[in-house]
């Protein structure tokens, strides 16, 4: 995934500005919180309570731990109706209505290809699968093979089906330490995990967070700074940004992203090199980027001014990174 990350709203910083932190679903996590006195409760407290909320959701959503309500509904293959966590319930209904809306560009049912090509629990692979292997995990894919009782809290999929939330879970954990943040009376904060941010009220600078894009390279062992391709005013809304260029292989000559197209079962082959979406919700926004990352880039602009959705998108030809946004994509 691209990052995107915080920008100073001006030279100075008048105002008091903690930054919580701490690790989950394999990543750091950052809250800054605006203003003198904010809350009731201790920054200490705080901080225990967004990671309770973190953890929860990786104890849902989580695909790397067995135990987790997601791999126990995966792990069940009776094609019979199951009792599932309300979390999960909640997160697979959006996943199944962006499938409709984005006629199966994005599937919540990709696992077996994401593991076949080396990006999830399955070991890390250095050359493509062969054609026969694709089909055969194609044939178990298909958001369609999964139905969802959500006021039930019960759901049923195809067997061999296994269902994969990596591209929800993330902006859901953010969505989950936001209501936590705000039950607390928290009004200004900006959430970050790894790139996935949601942002309430304004910074201690009275302004509103400002959240940059970044040029999509891969990490410059040097630590050289990257352009800045595009800024935001992040305002009571949340942002992602999913890429190509961070997780791949390259194998005779081809370069093989995570980023997998469940209609044709391989990673995508178009310019795009990164899509940036911004939402109400991290959760909209983290599986947003990630259609548009999936979609060829005409299709993928076409569903964002459907959806209203503002989306940016970065590619690269003859040298020179090529930028092009929906119609709803604020401007500076």
């Amino acid at each position: 995934m691209a990052l995107a990350w915080l920008l100073g709203g001006c030279a100075t910083r008048p105002g008091y500005e903690p930054v919580l932190h701490g690790e989950t679903m394999g990543s750091e996590w950052t809250v800054r919180i605006a203003g003198h006195a904010t809350a009731s409760t201790s920054v200490a407290a705080l901080s225990g309570g967004v990671q309770a909320q973190f953890d929860a959701v990786d104890q849902a959503l989580s695909t790397w731990r067995p135990d987790s309500a997601l791999s126990r509904f995966n792990e069940n293959d009776s094609g019979e109706w199951m009792d599932i966590d309300p979390e999960l319930a909640v997160v697979m209904a959006y996943g199944l209505s962006l499938g409709a809306e984005s006629d199966g560009a994005y599937d919540l049912t990709v696992g077996p290809l994401v593991n076949l090509w080396g990006f999830g629990p399955d070991p890390r692979r250095s050359i493509a699968p062969d054609a026969a292997a694709i089909e055969a995990a194609r044939a178990r894919v298909g958001w369609r093979k999964v139905e969802l009782d959500v006021a039930g809290h019960r759901a049923r999929k195809a067997p061999g089906v296994r269902v994969d939330l990596s591209s929800l879970g993330k902006g859901r954990g953010v969505d989950r330490v936001a209501g936590y943040l705000d039950a607390h009376g928290v009004t200004n904060y900006l959430i970050d995990l790894s790139g996935k941010l949601r942002a309430r009220g304004v910074n201690s600078s009275h302004r509103p967070w400002r959240v940059a894009v970044e040029q999509p390279v891969a990490d410059d062992p040097s630590g050289a700074p990257r352009t800045v391709p595009a800024v935001v005013e992040l305002r009571d809304s949340s942002i992602a940004t999913s890429g190509d260029y961070r997780k791949y292989f390259e194998s005779g000559g081809h370069h093989y992203s995570h980023i997998i197209d469940a209609r044709s079962g391989s990673p995508v082959t178009h310019a795009t090199l990164s899509a940036t979406a911004i939402a109400k919700t991290c959760m909209e926004a983290d599986a947003l980027a990630t259609v548009f990352m999936v979609m060829p880039p005409d299709a993928a602009l076409r569903l964002a001014d459907a959806l209203g959705a503002p989306g940016l998108w970065i590619s690269r030809a003859d040298g020179a990174y090529r930028l092009v946004h929906s119609a709803s994509w604020p401007h500076e």
